[in-house]
């Protein structure tokens, strides 16, 4: 930061700086004051009270006013931890839990400054609740995450060095100042309040209606807590609701932390004291937001040690000693604990307004391009609002579950060509197994048959001369000569005997043709067929269509993830999608194919009608 102006002619300086709250501080200047185009909205102003320096603010609204005194501008300040107004905690954020501890949590919402300001500090609490957040600015999330704390807590800082340091401690248990009657104590006012007093209290979480969260399933199975003071003060019952809570556990123990707050009456002072540390410099004479301090008014009869929880000086100034201090037995803080109670709340925050759920529905069929596959699916006349309809699937094979069908008897005719020809080569093994053939034969001219299988066989053979003509000279072996004559006709008797022939193995080749028209007539019977039963996997589409109610969804391909189908479905003349009515979507193949589809279905119902079953 840049040193602009010193502001030396500021009066009326005051400040409030209440307990775990955010301080707040004003300033004039004259009108004619050259230091006022300084003094521009969101700058940063470090006010000091004396000597010490009180801490660092902002400028918000500024006022221009006329008075007897003249002309003046009052500038308006918040403490510099408002700068966490700036940021959010956009749509919904769950942090902590087991293992999770207060200081992560508190670096979880730190972390989301865009302009990183502040840093966590020193934290003296280990807690695991869990926090849940949605659309929250930085400096409430903040504030939130020590409420379900039972002990006393105290937010403290350091502006003095960039980044700016945030710590979350316990307060201090030592009496740090007094405030006598005689002394330093100008005027007391004591207010007993039993507005907020709470003796039985409900709690309520995130949810609407019978949906809503209860402590009951960690509570013995009562939705509510009681303190220990229904003996004093009877049965006084209030119902109170944050659906921050999702967590049965951290809505309970914030719970316990309210009702302990508020089973008292509560009991405050407002003291008009005299802060005398400018004359003693004495650290017990100086009064601070959070400190012990113990009031003593004899005359009243009061004696008591209590905390500050809130402190006003209206002028530093003028009237430096002036303190105006609030003390209590317990401290309303920023978050306004009790007006969080039924009593306190607007009537739409404690009646039912409704529950988002989440349909689904699944489906799965063959289909083909006369056939599409078709889902139906309802929307009631409940769902108030319509979040999404999401649809997603998958092409798949076409899936049978059988192979054969009954059949009955017919007549089957067919008609060949009017020639055949078949061509080719035919081999055909022949093996001849060896014969014994018997012959007899008389004269003339034997002839051999394959085989003989009657014995003793004549057979005669008329005049014949073996080629040699009559009257021939034949030399015989000794060297004579001879006369060749022919005999005439005679016998020759073959005995028995035998003729062995081995034939080897063979083929015989052959191409031929058949040339006939004809036909073939076959008689089936009656007959059935077995089936065969068991998953069977076809084609699968290469191309889908899209149909929702009956609008075509352009750009359909064969799956589809998360497919939007809002655009599609059909509306009222509002434009509102219609309820009470079949929605229906189709899905178109080109082919045989299996659609897998699932339609997740999310909307808001009122949380009225029926029962907890």
């Amino acid at each position: 930061m840049k040193l602009v102006a010193y502001l030396e002619n500021a009066f009326t300086v005051g400040y409030e700086t209440p307990f775990n709250g955010l301080w707040k501080a004003s300033f004039s200047l004259p009108a004619n004051d050259p230091k006022n185009e300084e003094c521009l909205p969101l700058r940063f102003v470090e006010i000091f009270d004396g000597e010490e320096r009180l801490d660092l603010f902002r400028i918000i609204p500024k006022v221009a006013r006329r008075s007897a005194d003249g002309l003046m501008v009052t500038y308006n300040c918040e403490h510099v931890l408002a700068t966490l107004l700036d940021d959010v905690m956009f749509q919904f954020h769950t942090v902590g839990n087991l293992g999770y501890y207060t200081k992560d949590v508190l670096e979880y919402v730190l972390s989301r400054q865009v302009i990183k300001r502040w840093k966590v500090g020193t934290v003296s609490f280990n807690r695991q609740f869990e926090y849940n957040w949605e659309n929250e600015n930085l400096l409430g999330a903040l504030f939130s995450v020590p409420k379900p704390f039972t002990d006393e807590y105290q937010w403290t800082w350091d502006t003095t060095t960039a980044p700016w340091t945030l710590n979350l401690v316990a307060p201090s248990q030592e009496v740090e100042a007094y405030i006598r009657y005689g002394v330093n104590l100008r005027g007391i006012e004591k207010t007993t309040d039993p507005t907020n007093l709470c003796t039985r209290l409900f709690c309520l979480g995130y949810g609407e209606g019978v949906n809503q969260l209860t402590i009951s399933d960690i509570n013995g199975g009562l939705p509510y807590l009681d303190s220990d003071t229904q003996s004093q003060y009877g049965v006084i019952t209030r119902i109170w609701t944050d659906r921050r809570f999702t967590s049965a556990e951290t809505l309970k123990a914030r719970g316990t932390a309210l009702l302990e707050e508020s089973k008292h009456p509560r009991v405050s002072y407002v003291v008009q004291a005299g802060e005398l540390y400018a004359l003693t410099n004495d650290p017990i004479d100086r009064f601070r937001g959070g400190a012990l301090v113990r009031v003593q008014d004899a005359e009243m009869g009061e004696d008591i040690t209590i905390r500050v929880v809130n402190k006003r000086k209206s002028d530093i100034y003028g009237q430096p000693g002036a303190v105006e201090l609030e003390i209590a037995n317990r401290l309303i803080d920023i978050a306004g604990s009790m007006a969080d109670l039924a009593n306190r709340q607007r009537i739409g925050e404690v009646y039912a307004q409704g529950a988002t759920n989440v349909d689904t529905h699944d489906f799965a069929d063959n289909c083909d391009p006369t056939h599409p596959a078709k889902l139906r699916f309802w929307i009631p006349e409940e769902a108030v609002r319509i979040n999404k309809v999401r649809l997603s699937y998958e092409s798949q094979h076409f899936r049978g579950y059988s192979k054969a069908i009954e059949g009955g008897g017919a007549i089957a005719t067919s008609s060949g060509a009017s020639s055949t020809t078949t061509t080719g080569p035919s081999s055909t093994v022949t093996t001849q197994p060896i014969s014994q053939t018997n012959d007899t034969r008389n004269g003339g001219v034997v002839s051999y048959e394959p085989a003989f299988t009657t014995p003793n066989t004549m057979e005669t053979v008329g005049d014949h001369n073996h080629g040699i003509a009559p009257g021939t000279l034949l030399m015989t072996s000794g060297g004579g000569v001879v006369t060749w004559s022919p005999s005439g006709s005679h016998q020759h008797k073959i005995g028995y005997h035998y003729h062995l022939n081995d034939i080897p193995a063979h083929t015989h080749g052959m191409d031929h043709t058949h040339n006939m028209p004809h036909t073939h007539t076959i008689n089936l019977p009656n007959h059935t067929h077995n089936i065969q039963f068991g998953i069977y996997e076809g084609p699968i589409p290469t191309a889908m269509g899209l149909l929702v109610d009956g609008n075509n969804v352009p750009g359909s391909a064969i799956s589809a993830n998360e497919l939007d189908l809002l655009p599609y479905l059909s509306k009222d003349g509002e434009g509102k999608i219609i309820r009470g009515q079949w929605h229906t979507i189709e899905l178109v193949p080109n082919g045989l194919g299996r659609i897998v589809a699932s339609v997740v279905i999310q909307l808001f119902v009122q949380s009225r009608g029926g029962g907890d079953y």
